[in-house]
């Protein structure tokens, strides 16, 4: 997934430098006119795709200086957290298996951290729960008190059950 990254950001006429020495620790990546550069301490390739991630979608997003507006700020995380995760991949991670935190980071490749960002984005935007239907079934995805899928059934009646084997809770 970097590496496509790096070639949209190519594509769009960006120029990506990696391990760019910023003299400030907290500065993990920046975006100014045609150049996207990544600090030289984003050591994992995990952070490195959040952070070239982010960094895309100002560059195509945004305008402006956007530290002043915070607003914008929260819609590109949005776009991010939708991008590299999503409601569907969080679905698709647990039908492979993945029930505990660092088991979805894994999965999407994400630091445990932003995983949960997108967790608790998910809460703002959707609320305590959301429905989802796939091939797989309909489920629901609740993210109070903490992050769980369930597999919705339907009973001889035709009322929705909720199955309990289908169960995943994560902070």
């Amino acid at each position: 997934m970097y590496e496509q990254l790096l070639d949209e950001a190519v594509a769009h006429g960006l120029t990506v430098i990696e391990k760019y020495p910023f003299l400030s620790p907290r500065i993990r990546g920046l975006c100014c006119d045609d150049t996207i550069a990544i600090s030289a301490q984003v050591e994992t390739e995990a952070e490195r795709k959040v952070v070239l991630c982010e960094e895309l979608a100002h560059a195509l997003h945004s305008y402006g200086n956007i530290l002043c507006d915070p607003q914008m700020e929260r819609r590109v995380r949005d776009r991010i957290f939708d991008r590299l995760i999503g409601l569907e991949g969080l679905l698709d991670a647990f039908l492979a298996g993945c029930r505990e935190p660092w088991e979805f980071a894994e999965h999407f490749d994400v630091p445990e951290e932003f995983l949960l960002e997108a967790v608790a984005s998910y809460r703002a935007r959707f609320g305590t729960m959301t429905k989802l239907s796939c091939e797989a079934g309909e489920f629901a995805i609740s993210f109070e008190p903490t992050l769980r899928l369930r597999r919705l059934c339907r009973t001889r009646s035709g009322k929705r059950a909720v199955g309990r084997r289908a169960d995943s809770e994560t902070a």
